[in-house]
């Protein structure tokens, strides 16, 4: 007798690194904790250890590769088997070569009684040029026209995705859907204290080093603010390939004893929280879950407008993408703004974001017909 798995989740790696991540893994999460069976599967070897926390509510698997390319490979007969030994009710991915390759294996019937539920984690035809944008573009064209259901997370990010394939305006369900936020989770991640200590006003980043998260103009924005404000440190939360030459960066504008490239941390809750101000620098993403994050431990929050919907949440102060005179001068407008009322305004924006009205929302969509207009 095949056994049922309501939700199988395919992720490329184990990271918590991104947006994407972190979303799938609150997910899983739940629909665990509602008892929902749900096997994970990583296209990709066990690497950071993340998702140990949920092995013994979710079937988890790890392919046997570091390339992910390969594993792209080797998850269509694992998926195949899968199948031939269980009644796969549901897919939920974030990743477009991911939702293209589950749609696929719907349109060629390995997935034939199976929903497809993709999400949408940036504006590709707004962030990818050249090559790589021409091996997304094919992959929506021969991937997406199966799927039941795609999640768009800004009004933006829908429209791109419309204008670049038209096609689907007809064939496709395409929504749009708030990120949501685990407020139980950011509660009990809130409550633990920074092992450091820190004797003198902080600014806190936090996201992946590399380019399209602005850490550049950051700190040399920062470097103008230094002047005005002696006594504030930069921190940055995170890790990636743009590293070295940030660290390039702040040596050169003798920033050395003033910014701090963190690394990767697990919890960035208590760094929100002990900051004098949060900020994201972002030139362009899908829609910052960091700026939630954020949001949730600290009234000063600093945003560029590098998404749909930033100019629509209450509170925050926001300037333009590329520049960092402009992100200077709205950093110290808010440093020097009184915000405690923001506590209240934030809390209530949150709120309307739980993971429960995310997930039911889905299932509800997934379940009722595209309406044609």
């Amino acid at each position: 007798m095949k056994k049922d798995i309501d939700w199988l989740i395919v992720i490329p790696t184990d990271s918590l690194g991104g947006g994407a991540e972190q979303l799938l893994f609150n997910v899983a999460s739940y629909l665990s904790n509602k008892n929902e069976k749900c096997q994970i599967v990583f296209l990709s070897k066990k690497r950071s250890g993340m998702w140990e926390v949920l092995e013994n509510k979710c079937k988890i698997k790890y392919l046997p590769t570091k390339n992910l390319y390969l594993g792209y490979l080797l998850f269509i007969p694992y998926l195949i088997g899968l199948r031939n030994a269980s009644r796969i009710k549901n897919t939920f991915s974030s990743q477009t070569l991911i939702n293209a390759l589950l749609g696929l294996m719907k349109k060629f019937g390995i997935l034939k009684n199976t929903k497809i539920i993709v999400r949408e984690s940036n504006s590709i035809f707004h962030l990818l040029k050249g090559k790589k944008l021409k091996i997304y573009a094919l992959a929506y064209k021969i991937g997406y026209s199966k799927i039941n259901l795609v999640i768009c997370q800004t009004n933006f990010m829908r429209t791109q995705l419309l204008e670049a394939n038209p096609w689907m305006n007809k064939k496709l369900k395409v929504i749009v859907m708030s990120n949501p936020v685990d407020l139980d989770m950011i509660n009990q991640k809130s409550k633990i204290e920074l092992q450091e200590k820190y004797d003198s006003d902080v600014m806190v980043a936090a996201g992946r080093l590399v380019p399209v998260k602005g850490f550049d103009l950051l700190i040399e924005s920062f470097f103008e603010l230094q002047k005005l404000y002696p006594n504030l440190k930069l921190i940055i939360l995170g890790e990636g390939k743009e590293r070295i030459n940030l660290q390039k960066k702040i040596d050169h504008l003798n920033l050395t004893h003033k910014v701090n490239l963190i690394g990767f941390v697990k919890n960035v809750y208590p760094y929100f929280k002990v900051a004098k101000l949060c900020v994201m620098s972002s030139r362009i993403e899908g829609f910052p879950n960091v700026l939630l994050q954020m949001m949730s431990q600290n009234t000063k929050v600093v945003s560029t407008l590098s998404a749909g919907g930033i100019d629509e949440i209450p509170g925050i102060f926001t300037c333009e993408i590329n520049d960092a005179k402009k992100l200077a001068v709205t950093v110290q407008q808010c440093l020097i703004a009184e915000t405690d009322n923001n506590r209240a305004v934030f809390n209530q924006y949150l709120e309307k974001r739980t993971m429960h009205s995310f997930v039911e929302k889905i299932i509800t969509e997934v379940n009722q017909p595209k309406v044609v207009s």
